[in-house]
């Protein structure tokens, strides 16, 4: 006879949705920088408190990162489209339009959107390196399809 174990578990359920909270925690850190991001303002713009941050997402390097993790899913997603294509040319196509589409979109962030310069240093470094990878795969791409 099989046996099913059921699993306990501790506390409420959440009461927010995480990748809303995590959309938050993204301009929050991209608007005031890693330091500069309180858990106040984190925790204010995420609508959620501080127990619930601790449990949901760690502590707030976790956040970050995680945050960085939807970044890096949410706006540069347009690569993987891009490497799926049959034809160089499809790939050069959908990697240009992609980069066109980001930058040029009304959602942060995206440099335009950036805060201060003494607050964006870590930030922006993190996320500007995701990106500049990004171009410079779209590079080497646009670069064979060229060929």
């Amino acid at each position: 006879m099989n046996k099913i174990d059921t699993i306990t578990l501790r506390g409420r359920p959440r009461e927010f949705c995480v990748d809303g909270a995590l959309a938050k925690a993204l301009r929050v850190f991209w608007t005031k920088g890693y330091e500069g991001a309180s858990l106040n303002d984190l925790t204010e713009a995420m609508g959620i408190t501080r127990p619930s941050l601790y449990a949901a997402f760690g502590n707030k390097e976790s956040l970050f990162r995680k945050a960085l993790d939807v970044y890096e899913r949410e706006k540069l997603e347009y690569i993987g489209r891009a490497l799926q294509q049959p034809t160089a040319r499809g790939v050069a196509e959908v990697l240009l339009r992609g980069a066109v589409e980001n930058a040029s979109s009304s959602d942060e962030p995206h440099e335009a959107a950036a805060g201060s310069a003494g607050h964006r240093s870590a930030v922006h470094q993190q996320f500007g390196t995701a990106r500049h990878d990004a171009r410079r795969s779209a590079e080497g791409l646009v670069i064979v399809a060229a060929q």
